[in-house]
């Protein structure tokens, strides 16, 4: 199974902090079934500096660590989308995982997302469940459809109302964990990988891992 949205790379963001948790996260994963995970550190957050010397550095730092661990990792970025937004990591070359503001819609939003498809991505959009301003407009998510974004939903986001009614409609393409460490979130209920196996599977599709 794959978990394609976490903050296991070692100091880097506002996730995990050492190799040791790094490593423990990685051994938490694979026994619960997770065989290959993408790295998605932050990029270009208000309050969340990052570097990208540094998220290279530390990838290939923890990656014969976790080939240790027999899990297959990949690396790739959370970009906080801006109108002036700038370095990202695509996931596999080929997608661009974009956050937004939770509260206000962005006006910049849908210029910048096309701007990024001229560039040759796809777009996944992270944890769709959180934008209230997504879920109360219905032309909208169809608009983003129908631009090929796909959404992913959090673990934790599959209860939520908005998370059900993506999943009902079918919107969902990602399922994943958004993992930032042991002391920063609820535990992750990994029976949801079980639970939307179909989703596991468009997601390994997609991916083509």
């Amino acid at each position: 199974m794959i978990d394609m949205h976490c903050h296991i790379l070692p100091g880097v963001d506002d996730g995990v902090k050492t190799p040791e948790e790094a490593e423990q996260s990685l051994l938490l994963f694979k026994k619960n079934g997770i065989d290959k995970i993408i790295f998605t550190p932050h990029m270009n957050h208000p309050s969340v500096k990052t570097k990208y010397e540094e998220i290279i550095k530390s990838f290939e730092n923890i990656k014969p660590l976790a080939e240790k661990t027999g899990i297959d990792v990949f690396l790739g970025s959370e970009l906080y989308l801006t109108p002036d937004y700038s370095k990202y990591i695509p996931i596999l070359d080929r997608f661009v995982m974009i956050e937004l503001p939770t509260a206000i819609y962005p006006i910049y939003f849908l210029d910048t997302l096309f701007n990024i498809e001229l560039d040759g991505y796809e777009i996944i959009l992270a944890h769709a469940e959180r934008y209230k301003w997504l879920y109360e407009n219905r032309s909208l998510q169809k608009k983003l459809k129908d631009m090929n974004v796909y959404f992913q939903i959090n673990t934790e986001g599959t209860d939520t109302a908005e998370g059900k009614y993506y999943i009902e409609n079918d919107y969902v393409e990602f399922i994943s964990s958004d993992f930032h460490g042991f002391n920063k979130r609820k535990e992750i209920d990994f029976s949801k990988y079980i639970t939307y196996e179909n989703i596991q599977k468009k997601m390994s599709k997609i991916l083509g891992i």
